[in-house]
């Protein structure tokens, strides 16, 4: 992936939220909102609530093991 969508998407894939993300890249909050929500709506990442709905990641016995607890 290149252009923002890629930079975006690099810095979401490594644990960053859209507004990190977008004060990182010097790019407005709604645009790295909108690279999150198409990538999100294309399978491309995935919300760690959205994984089993009780997430509050490492605050549970019940994340051991989770690969979304992990990081």
């Amino acid at each position: 992936m290149s252009g923002v969508f890629g930079a975006v998407m690099e810095r979401l894939t490594r644990g960053e939220s859209p507004r990190a993300a977008a004060r990182a890249l010097g790019i407005p909050l709604d645009l790295a909102h909108a690279v999150a929500d198409e990538a999100e709506r294309f399978g491309l990442i995935i919300h760690a609530n959205a994984a089993c709905g009780t997430c509050v990641p490492k605050s549970s016995p019940a994340c051991a093991g989770c690969p979304f607890a992990e990081k």
